[in-house]
């Protein structure tokens, strides 16, 4: 897919302006939401899912990478950052999700783990592989904002700097 970064921007950008409403929508009808159905419709019409696997990886890498910006900015370690999330979220009575570990092992040298985990999570639950892509899209714009407010980096720098990572990601695969 010539565009394999696009559908990442598009979703990165839909998860960004779902984050900016007061008020919550639905689920279906959320644009973050409706990226990753969409996506997956025309998986399901090619009887593939190419289009979902690289959302959820192109997705995760900028995810991961702005893991890094924010606990460098913090002077932590991303593991250390990636734990006050997953304690912040148990908090708030949230489930524990495979977000953190795809997170890590992207950080990793191999990248068997992370396609491991991602190939996993689509055989034994579909719905908890859309809703991880939903989930990382979501954390990646909370991520791009924080940054916005620390001052580190204005949203639309930070959007393009992602949209440069996410091609350099496709290129090199």
């Amino acid at each position: 897919m010539a565009a394999d970064h696009m559908l990442v921007m598009e979703l990165l950008y839909a998860s960004h302006a779902s984050a900016q409403r007061d008020t919550p929508v639905r689920r279906d009808d959320d644009p973050a939401c409706q990226v990753v159905l969409r996506a997956a419709k025309a998986d399901a019409d090619d009887e593939g899912m190419e289009r979902l696997t690289l959302l959820a990886l192109g997705t995760a890498v900028c995810a991961s990478d702005l893991t890094v910006v924010l606990a460098d900015h913090k002077n932590i370690t991303t593991q250390q950052l990636l734990d006050e999330l997953v304690a912040a979220r148990r908090g708030q009575g949230a489930d524990d999700t495979p977000m953190p570990d795809l997170l890590l092992a992207l950080r990793a040298d191999d990248p068997g783990p992370a396609a491991d985990l991602l190939g996993n999570l689509f055989a034994d639950d579909h719905d908890a592989f859309l809703d991880l892509i939903v989930e990382l899209g979501g954390y990646a714009a909370t991520c791009v904002s924080l940054l916005a407010v620390l001052e580190i980096s204005p949203v639309e720098d930070t959007l393009a700097e992602l949209e440069k990572t996410v091609q350099q990601f496709f290129a090199a695969k």
